[in-house]
């Protein structure tokens, strides 16, 4: 075939490529990134109300990592806030398992910790009707070795990695419950 003939074919490729590139560039101001940095729909920065949240203490040293891992992630480091309009209570709990078992000796080689934690939003002054609950997990895996210590330590290790991964689930769980309720007012 000769050039004449694959140029009609051309023309249509660039026509839907071009108007491909101009819906793109019509669309581009139409999404707003979760956290970004402009106002919500209804008011206030998503962050603000995020940094609004004062988080309970939460019991054991799973519970102290977890509650600072979510501080810093709410309030961008700037410590948990004293008399906010918001309370979390946490309640949080580890769990773990052997993921892997040597067949020839039945000694276990990795083990699964598995940290899970259920939340409460309240508003001070409304204790009686919280208005958000969620739950999140989040798990870790690590080497099982023949040292008990090692095993203690590397238990620990997995478990404040999974801690962070929980309080950014969390974070996103409240961002999500903020815009939902911004967006509904």
């Amino acid at each position: 075939m000769s050039s004449p003939d694959r140029a009609p074919l051309a023309a249509p490729r660039l026509v839907r490529i071009a108007l491909a590139l101009s819906l793109a560039g019509a669309l581009a101001g139409c999404f707003q990134p979760m956290y970004a940095s402009g106002t919500t729909a209804a008011g206030p920065k998503l962050q603000e109300k995020l940094g609004d949240i004062q988080i309970v203490k939460i019991d054991g040293e799973l519970g102290n990592d977890l509650r600072n891992d979510l501080i810093f992630d709410l309030t961008g480091g700037a410590g948990n806030p004293q008399n906010a309009p918001y309370k979390m209570y946490i309640t949080v709990k580890s769990t773990s398992t052997y993921a892997i078992v040597n067949t020839s000796s039945g000694l276990p080689e990795a083990k699964v910790v598995r940290v899970s934690g259920d939340w409460t939003l309240v508003k001070v002054g409304e204790e009686n009707k919280p208005p958000a609950k969620g739950s999140a997990a989040a798990s870790a895996s690590l080497d099982v070795s023949q040292e008990r210590f090692a095993n203690y330590s590397a238990t620990r290790d997995a478990e404040k990695r999974a801690a962070g991964t929980l309080a950014e689930m969390i974070k996103a769980q409240l961002a999500a419950y903020f815009v939902k309720q911004q967006a509904g007012s």
